[in-house]
């Protein structure tokens, strides 16, 4: 047993349950509720999606949270996709990890830290995230296709994070920055949320289709 109740939320397209399969990731005090637009839209698309809550930076948990918690976070998103493909849940051919913020650092740790990485998964898209916890620090990455989308006005996760990602990344490679937009650009309710699902979701359907 490894100690660490993990609710998650899945969502399953009409297409079936042997659809690509997506993570995401939430942020620091945050939640899959907050992304249900974005969760829609993926499932909507033909996507099975799946949404941890993590036991030490969701808002379900009291404070304080424990942001030094993240690091623990990518073998919650190998746990996931173990028990969810164990279940007929996704093709596990075709994964893909996404997060929000802190969750954009646990899905690049996951995807790309040699560390870290879970070897099923094929695409990562990080929004207003970066390689930022001091233990996900590396020198090289796996070659995997990424996706960085962020705010040039965030003061949370600063803008040039991301760049250091893209510029440490392989191709195929793309960073799309918002412009005038902060850190809150994909939750429920964001001015940029549209802009971002319509993003994410063709990068989903460029590399996780066959």
């Amino acid at each position: 047993m490894r100690g660490r109740a993990l609710p998650t939320a899945v969502h399953v397209p009409a297409s079936g349950p042997d659809a690509p399969l997506v993570v995401f990731c939430h942020g620091f005090w945050g939640h899959p509720r907050k992304f249900a637009q974005l969760f829609a839209r993926w499932a909507d698309a033909g996507y099975v999606v799946a949404a941890p809550a993590f036991p030490h930076t969701s808002d379900e948990r009291p404070p304080p949270y424990l942001m030094e918690d993240v690091v623990n976070q990518p073998a919650d998103v190998s746990f996931v996709l173990d028990e969810l493909l164990a279940r007929g849940l996704g093709d596990p051919s075709r994964v893909g990890v996404g997060g929000f913020s802190v969750g954009g650092a646990t899905a690049l740790a996951v995807a790309l830290h040699p560390a870290f990485a879970d070897e099923r998964v094929r695409a990562v898209a990080a929004v207003a995230g970066a390689l930022r916890h001091g233990e996900f620090a590396t020198a090289t990455v796996r070659p995997l296709p990424l996706l960085l989308v962020h705010g040039a006005e965030d003061e949370i996760v600063p803008h040039a994070e991301s760049v250091l990602v893209y510029e440490l990344a392989h191709e195929p490679k793309e960073l799309v920055t918002l412009a005038g937009a902060g850190h809150d650009v994909c939750q429920d309710g964001a001015a940029d949320a549209p802009r971002v699902g319509e993003l994410v979701t063709a990068f989903w359907d460029r590399y996780l289709r066959h």
